[in-house]
Order: structure tokens, then sequence, then C-alpha cells
């Protein structure tokens, strides 16, 4: 006999699965990503679930400010003198934090986190293991460049493994011996990818930062000067083993040096530039900004007179998240995403292990996100969200009263 409650439970559970899958394939599959969160949205719906799962997510702190910060992008998008199609493409760049919101609402029960966290994990260690034989014996992937590299590109296989580390550093404290040694086993595979084979620079900053943020949330504050001490020696241990990690922060000191008398685009030369012109362009509109949608037009109309050579070129975006909010959509709008964060993260290190592990992944992001825009880039940006939105999720009293595996 047909049940519709019983269609609903599956739902909810593949929309469940669904959105572990696309949290694994973000830094490896646009595709299997895209078609994830379709489905994910639909079984959602199906589910019959979404005004209580709306109302759970509005009611955490986090879910809170992410609605402010929506309400300011859309009053943003009024004032932007851009075209409708053009603010509807901006907005719809943020749809990964609508993904987290929508989460806050399905992921709050324990079991499907700890599901969540171990499918990653397991994923994530077999890709640190294909990546090795590919680096060692020098074999590139046809359109990712760099030996050992097999994700989408660099970028993103670091901040995957960036993730999984953080995530085996907080599953230590509580695992039995058998399950440390497995733990540590990974750690050290993950670290071998993020500091020896990616030249991802992004990871080089993001893991230290929220691998010091992670153990002050496990072992307090009294512990920062330990802390500190330990993540100096460690850095500076990979510092002097890592010719990867030498060769492109020399490369990067080098192009941040010379990138006034360059003659063609260097990445961190280029990013200079963009900081350069984005603060001018903030000067002019400091508190509400040129509205969502205008960075483009603002900076190409700003940049276009003032050089000759490639610095005059126009640009969608100046490679620090904070910037671009701020030029956008002015102090308010920074300030309300500044709370969006502090607000996750406090909730989040509340919550061990899980939540905390969501705090930590949402500090790299955005200690990466000064050097680019992770929190809307396909890959960084939907693997943020769903760990968020994941591993945040708070429950109800009522919820636990009525708690459904």
């Amino acid at each position: 006999m047909f049940s519709y409650s019983a269609v609903a439970e599956k739902s909810l559970q593949t929309c469940r699965y669904l959105a572990i899958i696309a949290a694994i394939a973000a830094p490896m599959s646009t595709a299997v990503t895209s078609v994830a969160c379709v489905l994910m949205i639909l079984t959602w719906l199906v589910a019959g679930q979404v005004w209580q799962g709306l109302k759970l997510s509005a009611a955490q702190p986090a879910g809170k400010m992410l609605l402010l910060f929506f309400a300011w992008l859309i009053i943003g998008s009024l004032y932007a003198e851009t075209s409708w199609a053009e603010k509807i493409t901006t907005l719809t760049s943020w749809k990964k934090l609508v993904y987290t919101f929508v989460l806050f609402g399905v992921f709050y029960q324990t079991p499907w986190k700890k599901r969540f966290v171990e499918f990653y994990l397991a994923v994530m260690a077999f890709g640190a293991v294909i990546a090795i034989p590919l680096w060692l014996l020098d074999i590139p992937i046809k359109g990712r460049g760099e030996a050992g590299i097999f994700m989408t590109n660099h970028s993103s296989q670091s901040m995957a493994f960036v993730v999984a580390a953080l995530c085996c550093i907080f599953l230590l404290k509580e695992a039995s011996l058998q399950k440390k040694r497995v733990l540590l086993g990974l750690l050290a595979l993950f670290l071998l990818n993020v500091f020896f084979i990616s030249p991802s620079r992004s990871g080089y900053l993001a893991l230290p930062v929220a691998a010091v943020f992670a153990f002050i949330n496990l072992y307090g504050y009294k512990k920062i000067p330990h802390i500190l001490g330990v993540t100096t020696l460690a850095l500076a241990l990979v510092l002097l083993t890592s010719s990867t990690l030498q060769q492109r922060i020399r490369l990067g000191v080098e192009e941040i040096t010379h990138y006034q008398t360059s003659e063609k685009v260097t990445s961190m030369g280029v990013r200079v530039v963009f900081y350069q012109n984005a603060w001018e362009l903030i000067q002019n509109k400091p508190l509400l900004g040129y509205g969502t949608s205008s960075f483009k037009s603002v900076y190409s109309a700003h940049v276009a007179p003032k050089y000759r050579d490639w610095r005059g070129e126009p640009a969608t975006d100046p490679h620090n998240q904070f910037l671009f909010v701020w030029v956008e959509n002015g102090l308010i709008g920074l300030l309300l995403f500044l709370a969006y964060i502090f607000t996750a993260v406090r909730q989040g290190a509340a919550l061990q292990p899980y939540g905390a592990i969501a705090a930590s992944v949402l500090v790299a992001i955005a200690a990466s996100s000064l050097f680019n825009s992770n929190f809307k880039t396909f890959p960084e940006g939907n693997l943020l969200a769903f760990f968020v939105g994941c591993l945040l999720a708070q429950q109800s009293t009522h919820e636990a009263k009525t708690d459904r595996a």
C-alpha cells in the first residue's frame, strides 16, 4: 500500500546522500556536483519538509546571518547600474550559500554527520594515494598541468586535502588507539599532498591557519604559545624540505617585486594591481558600494584610462573575497559577511567534533579568500557550502524528541 510518509523519508535520506556526493565531487567534477545539487534540491522538495527545514535553518545563528547577508545582496542589486541579466548572474553565483542554508535544516542528525565525514575521508584517502605515483613519475594529467594534480586544478585539490587533514585532526582526540594510527597515517598522507605535491599557495596558507584554530579549539587558549611554537617549527621543517613550496614562494615574491615592470600578467602581480584599484574604488563609495554585480563594469571603467598594458584589462573579480564584497556591497555588506563567518565559526566551535570541523573549514577558506574569491568559486565554494551546511546544522529541542534515523 502506498505511503507518502515512507516516500518522504526515502527522499530525505536520498537528499542527504546526494549532499555527501556533491561535497566529495566538488573539487573533482563540475558535472557530477551540478547534477547532485539539482537532485538534492528535488528530493528535498519531494520529502515534504521544506517549511519545517527552513524554519530550523532560520532558527540557527548562522542561518539568521545568512538571511541578512542574502537580503543585503538583493538590496544591492537594486541600486547597481548593471543589466538584470548581470544582477541575476551575480546573485546566482552566491547560490552555494543557499545550499548551506537548506542543509542546516536537513543534516541535524549526528549519525549523518559521521557518515558524511567517513565517506569524504575514504574518497580523499584514495585520491591522495593516487596523486603520489603521478607526482613521483612526473605524469601530468591532460588539462591539469602539474604532475600529481588530477582534480579540477591544483588549488581545488590542495583545498580538498586541507579539509581532509582538518577532519583527521578533530577525530584524533576521541579515537581508539587503532583508529588513531589510521588517522595519523591519513593525516601524513594529506600533508604530503598539500605541502610537497601541490603548488597551491592557498593551501600553504589555509592549512596552518585552520590547524592553529583547530588545536586552540581542542586544547584551549592557555595552550596558544605551545600551539604556535609547534606550528612554527613544523612550517620551518616543511619549508626546508619541500622544494615545491620553496619554488612557489620564491616565484610569488619575484612576481610581487617586479609586477610594475613585468610585460606579462603574473599570478601575484595581477593581484597587487587588483587590490590597489579595488581599494581606490572603495574609497569613492565605502558605505554602500556600487551594488551587486557592479564589479566588472566599475573596475574596467576605472583601469582602462589609467594603464596602457595588461594592468588596464577588465576583470570580474579582484581575487580577494572581502574586497569583492566591499566594492559591490559596501562596508555594510562586508560587515554582514564577516558577521556570518564569525557567527558560523562560533556556532561550530561549540559542537565537537563535527561542528568544529565545519568551523575550521570555514576558517581555512576565509584565509585562502584573502587571495581568491573562494566563497564563490565552484570547487572551493561548494566544498565549503556542504561542509558548513552538513556539519554545522543544529537540532532543535522538538526535533531531538522526534528524531528519525
